[in-house]
């Protein structure tokens, strides 16, 4: 006598239309999750080899359940032989999948996938064909078997090849669950918690304690790992976060980028985002945000709870363009948000650099005409405000067109930048000293009146002749200087810059190389 079924006190033998409803239920829920999968838009990691695991099952218990309720077939064991179109499939299903939660999709390439192909397809044809060649079943095959239990070597190989790929994929997933924290941990969690069941099925099985009697439970215990798959998507919203990002996150890429979850833990990065707020240490997913960028504290006091903004953020070692935006999935419920910062350092030194051009004259690199009427504007409100004199100069170098004619336009530019080394060598750090055009400078004094800045201007006039004492005609330079002083609250600073012009004409018209001033 044989063990009696638990479903109907009897041993098991077709047509059982209660175990035949189990399994249809279990395929329709199957091939119902493979269709939510497969309405995720733009798939995301894992989710294409999902849903051919899950459609696998579906056939497997689908094509299962019609051998049980007794479907006529065009030949004896049809409906139990098509069973084995899903399942060769599960085994390398599942592989690839864990192949992609592990981040070796690049290994996925087409040779790859071509050469998972072969065993199935393989296997499928030997089965069908097997009354040609015995290589499959090797006539061990029982009249009134409800499933395939004993065979040749092809079916002890494949048996073999399926519980290999079946194990690697396990071990994938063990050591993705070891790596990751968090939510991320519990989805990998729960895929293994299906898995394992489809283990410990298998050691049943083998032992001979199959609840079953007769029958073939393995097409449940699979069932029950894609339902984990299915829940994970579901109550965990599975991979939702990762797809919406992850094509921004190019290996090569320069920039920083991270995703963080709406319960602001590290979901995803970059190797330059690992490298930068890592170190040599390696970022665990689900790491609180304020962990994950320790090095950067001032940058999560400010930006922790902002949705969305750019800015600019300077670091102790680099200034840096920082994006923050938020994810939505296709329903608009918030999952978290997006942060992507670029290295400006270099744009920032090269911004200087032109500003520093805009300000300063090429050549002698003191300020020109138009950044000194900026400062010049600032300091005569001071002059409104406080109501101590200015003084201004303007310098004009005596005969210097026949420096140019004599030995050089070179030579000229060399004598214009040493002269301007002497005059700021020799004045104060509050005046502003600029070149206003050709050969004629300026020199702005604030809170100076006339006589002490004639005085200042006299010590000038003597340093430049020390400057170029040794040189003979006509490097001899000599300047001239027309000073004024604005002391009036009623007189503006192009009042003060007419007086120092007119008197700079009266000293060259009086022969040069002296000072005028004008009250």
């Amino acid at each position: 006598m044989g063990q009696e079924s638990p479903f109907t006190g009897k041993l098991m033998s077709p047509p059982n239309i209660l175990y035949s409803a189990f399994l249809m239920l279990a395929g329709m829920i199957c091939l119902i999750a493979g269709i939510i999968v497969s309405q995720r838009r733009p798939f995301p990691p894992g989710s294409i080899p999902l849903m051919v695991l899950l459609f696998a099952l579906s056939w497997w218990d689908s094509s299962y359940s019609l051998f049980w309720a007794g479907a006529p077939g065009p030949i004896p064991f049809f409906w139990l032989d098509i069973t084995y179109l899903g399942t060769v499939i599960v085994p390398a299903a599942l592989l690839v999948f864990a192949m992609e939660l592990s981040d070796l999709g690049g290994w996925l390439k087409k040779p790859f996938l071509l050469s998972l192909a072969i065993e199935p397809l393989l296997v499928t044809i030997l089965l069908w064909t097997d009354p040609m060649h015995g290589l499959f079943f090797a006539g061990k095959r029982l009249e009134n078997s409800a499933m395939i239990l004993d065979g040749g070597p092809v079916f002890l190989a494949n048996l073999i090849y399926s519980y290999l790929v079946l194990l690697i994929g396990f071990i994938l997933l063990i050591r993705r669950f070891i790596q990751t924290a968090g939510i991320h941990r519990q989805q990998i969690g729960v895929i293994l918690a299906g898995l394992s069941i489809t283990w410990l099925n298998s050691i049943i099985f083998i032992i001979g304690l199959n609840p079953i009697p007769g029958a073939d439970n393995t097409p449940f215990s699979f069932t029950i790992a894609g339902l984990a798959f299915t829940y994970a998507i579901l109550r965990y919203r599975f991979l939702d976060i990762v797809p919406i990002a992850r094509h921004l996150l190019i290996e090569g890429m320069s920039d920083g980028v991270i995703v963080i979850d709406a319960q602001n833990r590290l979901a995803d990065l970059n190797p330059v985002a690992e490298q930068v707020l890592g170190g040599e240490a390696k970022l665990i997913l689900g790491t609180p945000v304020r962990e994950v960028f320790s090095r950067w504290p001032d940058l999560v006091a400010k930006f922790h709870d902002v949705m969305s903004i750019r800015t600019e953020v300077q670091t102790e070692r680099a200034h840096l363009d920082v994006r923050i935006s938020p994810l939505h999935d296709q329903r608009q419920n918030f999952l978290g948000r997006l942060v992507v910062w670029r290295d400006i350092s270099e744009l920032k030194l090269v911004q200087m650099e032109l500003v520093k051009l805009a300000q300063k004259d090429p050549l002698t690199h003191v300020y020109n005409r138009r950044h000194f009427l900026d400062l010049a504007r600032i300091e005569y409100e001071r002059f409104k405000r406080t109501h101590k004199p200015i003084s201004l100069a303007i310098i004009d170098l005596d005969h210097f067109k026949r420096i140019n004619d004599t030995y050089g336009h070179q030579v000229g530019d060399e004598t214009l930048v040493r002269f301007t080394k002497i005059c700021t060598s020799n004045i104060r750090a509050i005046d502003l000293f600029a070149r206003f055009g050709g050969e004629e400078f300026v020199l702005l004094l604030p809170e100076t009146n006339m006589q002490q800045a004639y005085k200042s201007l006299q010590r000038l006039q003597a340093a430049l002749k020390d400057g170029f004492a040794g040189d003979e005609e006509p490097m001899h330079l000599t300047a001239s200087f027309g000073l004024a002083t604005l002391s009036d609250p009623h007189d503006t600073l192009d009042t003060l810059i007419q007086k120092a012009d007119k008197a700079l004409y009266m000293a060259k018209d009086n022969g040069r190389d002296q000072i005028v001033s004008l009250p």
